[in-house]
Order: structure tokens, then C-alpha cells, then sequence
């Protein structure tokens, strides 16, 4: 028996290192990569703030109004995407709010709020300065608060006052859930 011995080439040890080499970097890099997205991703958040909140219902006429103060406490800009009372969702065209520049501040938001308001004139905040309310949707950049007014939400009634309901505010992955007694005005 005769055994030949062939010589095999393979890789050598230098393209091998360099592999080696080359395989670790793009690793870290994806790693590095992963890391920076999720850090980016909790670094923006939405969060929002709800408070002073009111509901008046009128017994002469049967008419409901809801108050409350938002605050955008998150790092970046919002939009309330719903508002819901007694899991009644209301249409953006029943909400009234003023301008978070004008009426945003701290002693508009932390003084009660009145139940009278008229869309069209106005609401005399506790600035006493009267505060134009316009209709539809609510938008607010970092820190910025205002006030806002829902007509007939939640089909409130005067058989409904001395009960507490839910309201829900919700701006994008952020919700404010809140009991609100119905007060007759």
C-alpha cells in the first residue's frame, strides 16, 4: 500500500485574522446602531396632564359643559386624537379651546374654571381677560397648556347631576383618565 499525501491548500492565517476581524466590526457596529435607536426611542415621549375639570349641566334647558385644563408634559408635540365622556366619544367640531399662548398660563389653568363661555365670544379666565374659544382640533408643543370646553359630551343630562363619569383625553400613545361629579349650573 502506498499512500500519497497531497498537499491542501486552505485560507491562510492572515485572511482568516482579517475575517475575524472584519466579522467583529460589523457586530459592533450593529450593536452600537441598536443601542442608539432605542436610546433615541425613550428619549421622545408623549405625556399630557389633565386637571381643573368640570361638568355643568343647565336643569332649565338640559344642556351640558365640560371644562378642563391639558398640559403637554412630554418632550415633543401632540394632538388630541379623542376625548370621550362616559365612553361617548366627541367629535373635534364640539371642541372648544383658546390659544396656548394666550390662555396656557399657570393662573388660567390652576384657577376653576367658569361654566360660562360662549364659542364665538369668548371665556373670562382667571387672568380676568376674556379668551376667543375656536372650534375643532387641539395641538400643543412641548410645555404648552390651554383650556378647553366640550359642548354636550357624554349626553349629560340633569337626571345625571351628583353622579361621577369618566372623561378620557387621549394624544397619540399618551391617555388621561379622570372622574368628573356633574354639577348643576
Amino acid at each position: 500500500m502506498n499512500f500519497q499525501v497531497k498537499k491542501r491548500r486552505g485560507i491562510g492565517n492572515v485572511i482568516t485574522t482579517l475575517i475575524i476581524l472584519i466579522a467583529s466590526v460589523v457586530l459592533g457596529a450593529g450593536v452600537i446602531f441598536f443601542g442608539g435607536s432605542m436610546f433615541q426611542t425613550n428619549t421622545q415621549s408623549e405625556s399630557i396632564k389633565v386637571s381643573n375639570t368640570h361638568i355643568w349641566v343647565n336643569s332649565a334647558n338640559g344642556s351640558s359643559v365640560t371644562a378642563f385644563a391639558i398640559q403637554n408634559t412630554g418632550s415633543k408635540a401632540i394632538t388630541i386624537n379623542s376625548i370621550s365622556l362616559r365612553g361617548l366619544p366627541l367629535a373635534n367640531s364640539n371642541w372648544y379651546s383658546c390659544a396656548p399662548a394666550n390662555c396656557g398660563t399657570s393662573t388660567n389653568v390652576n384657577t376653576d374654571l367658569p361654566p360660562n363661555y360662549n364659542p364665538g365670544v369668548g371665556v373670562v379666565l382667571g387672568d380676568l381677560a376674556s379668551h376667543p374659544m375656536t372650534s375643532g382640533p387641539i395641538s400643543l408643543n412641548q410645555g404648552q397648556a390651554t383650556i378647553a370646553y366640550l359642548k354636550g359630551a357624554g349626553n349629560i343630562a340633569p337626571i345625571d347631576a351628583g353622579n361621577t363619569y369618566s372623561l378620557q383625553v387621549q394624544a397619540g400613545q399618551s391617555t388621561a383618565v379622570l372622574q368628573v361629579q356633574v354639577i348643576t349650573k
